[in-house]
């Protein structure tokens, strides 16, 4: 490329050929992440769907929802839209916003699709997974294995040892499938959190990660079939879904002698587990 020298003038490139001038910033300084404030609110809504503070049929009211954020309509119906893609609210042209129901039938086609979706994962896992991976999901059981309760603290180490393993998957559109289907199911899995307590899942745990060390395939997948169908036959909906509490002298997703509903019971048990 040649330039030509005017007098007088200094010689530059022109502008295709200049160097962008370089970002100002602190030194050592971290990037700042501010969430956006739909992301807020759906979280705080969500975190009280998860809680059982807002039932299944709760309405939802906009404005309500802005003036308690200190926003406009807009991010309250973005953050809306978020959670109707994960199936916790329902979202009606012109008549409003409602916290979905599960029923019997929801629940059993949703951990069905849930049980298909972990055993995808878990192929890939076999096929993948470290040593490191495995050392962290290690520390995560045993950290588990000190609580006594499914409280709070054991229901986040819970969600922190199932997404290693999505992450251990490799495939970051199979793990946010997952993640959403736990969301919408971990509010009724939650409000019985008395009924599951935690023995038999941690040892299902335990038996996961020492099949997936020995490199045993079939029993890593027959653990995590069993894993969801175990909860989800162990678990009962109310007659009004997830949310609702039974009715006196009837035990929730029963008839009215008290009798529940389960799933027939897979052959097979799975394998065994740590004590």
């Amino acid at each position: 490329m040649s330039f030509t020298v005017i007098p007088g003038r200094s010689l530059r490139k022109p502008p295709s050929a200049r160097r962008p001038a370089p970002t100002k910033t602190l030194a050592g300084a971290a990037s700042i992440h501010y969430p956006r404030r739909q992301d807020v609110i759906a979280a705080a809504l969500r975190a009280r769907i998860l809680r059982g503070e807002l039932g299944g049929g709760s309405r939802l009211d906009i404005d309500e929802i802005a003036a308690a954020h200190g926003v406009s309509r807009t991010p309250v119906r973005d953050a809306l839209k978020q959670l109707e893609t994960e199936g916790l609210v329902r979202v009606f042209p012109y008549r409003g916003v409602e916290v979905t129901t599960l029923s019997q039938a929801d629940l059993e086609e949703l951990f069905g699709i849930r049980v298909a979706l972990e055993r995808l994962c878990i192929g890939r896992v076999m096929d993948r997974v470290t040593p490191q991976a495995l050392e962290g999901m290690r520390r995560t059981l045993r950290r588990m294995d000190r609580s006594k309760r499914r409280d709070e603290a054991w229901t986040d180490l819970n969600t922190g040892f199932h997404n290693a393993l999505y992450e251990a998957s490799g495939w970051p559109h199979l793990a946010e499938m997952l993640r959403t289907h736990r969301v919408n199911i971990e509010r009724y899995v939650r409000a019985r959190s008395d009924d599951l307590g935690t023995a038999r899942q941690q040892a299902q745990h335990w038996a996961l990660l020492e099949a997936m060390e020995r490199g045993d395939r079939a029993a890593a997948l027959a653990t995590i079939e069993a894993h969801y169908t175990d909860t989800v036959s162990a678990m009962s909906l109310p007659a009004g879904g997830a949310g609702q509490r039974a009715a006196p002298g009837r035990k929730a997703g029963g008839d009215a002698a008290g009798t529940v509903r389960r799933l027939p019971p897979r052959p097979g048990a799975y394998p065994s587990t740590r004590p």
